[in-house]
């Protein structure tokens, strides 16, 4: 609230006027995010940061001995559901970014989310690339195909061949390759638009560590058996050490019992 204080000045003409001085003035960011909004907000970025993630594990697999239909029938899944997620995250995270009364503590919070949203994005750009490349040199339905050997147990060294191939088969992977084309662009135009409406620059903004208290109650634990740890590190590695050592001496007793040997014989070849 502030407080407000009068006081009187008379002009030229002999007439008062009024003053009044507001000694405390708030903050006009003061409008609080929705909590239900935020935790929207914050549940939707971490799927996608998971569906991301989930991408990127299996896209490894393509063009090796473990590429299947099936495996890239389920990334196509992964990544539409990634762009709808993502989608949705943008009708609420940018309107909310966009707003300019926003407490300082909210306009961080969502500042992270923020950096964490456009990250995902960007990986997933990347991995998608990734992907049309590889189905672009290892197609799987256009007859005798070789992939990479990763290691795992199969015959003919990563040679598949298709036995059935028609017209259809190939006509279905043009179109997985036309498909993932527009899922790129759209992501690609996701990424334009919400880096073109937010001001967010990544270098500036707080970071932020969700793990700070129970990194802080890791080293209490550790400081409090430190001792108890650093007798057992004692009694383990001061055995090792005597053991060493006596190897060096015998192996390098052997060595001069050898060398010894080695000289007296030829010295005594030498006499006869």
């Amino acid at each position: 609230m502030t407080s407000p204080v009068a006081g009187c000045i008379s002009n030229k003409g002999g007439n008062l006027v009024q003053l009044t001085s507001f000694t405390l003035v708030q903050d006009c960011r003061t409008e609080k995010i929705d909590n239900n909004l935020k935790q929207e907000i914050t549940k939707l970025t971490g799927d996608l940061n998971h569906e991301t993630a989930q991408y990127c594990n299996l896209a490894v697999a393509l063009g090796g001995s473990q590429d299947t239909l099936d495996l890239r029938d389920e990334l196509k899944h992964i990544r539409q559901r990634a762009f709808e997620i993502a989608r949705q995250n943008k009708q609420k995270l940018i309107p909310a970014l966009r707003k300019k009364n926003v407490c300082e503590e909210d306009a961080k919070q969502l500042e992270r989310l923020y950096n964490m949203f456009s990250s995902c994005l960007e990986l997933l750009e990347v991995e998608l690339f990734q992907t049309l490349r590889l189905q672009k040199m290892f197609p799987l339905q256009s007859g005798v195909h070789f992939l990479i050997n990763v290691g795992t147990s199969e015959p003919f060294l990563g040679c598949k061949s298709q036995i059935n191939i028609s017209e259809v088969s190939l006509q279905k992977e043009s179109e997985e390759i036309n498909l993932l084309e527009r899922d790129i662009a759209d992501v690609h135009d996701l990424l334009f638009t919400i880096n073109q409406k937010i001001a967010v620059q990544p270098w500036a903004a707080a970071t932020y560590n969700e793990t700070s208290q129970q990194d802080e109650d890791c080293k209490s634990e550790s400081s409090t058996s430190g001792s108890t740890a650093s007798s057992i590190d004692i009694t383990m590695v001061e055995p090792n050490n005597k053991r060493k050592r006596w190897l060096c001496v015998v192996i390098m007793t052997f060595v001069a019992v050898l060398l010894s040997a080695a000289i007296i014989g030829v010295c005594l070849g030498l006499l006869k």
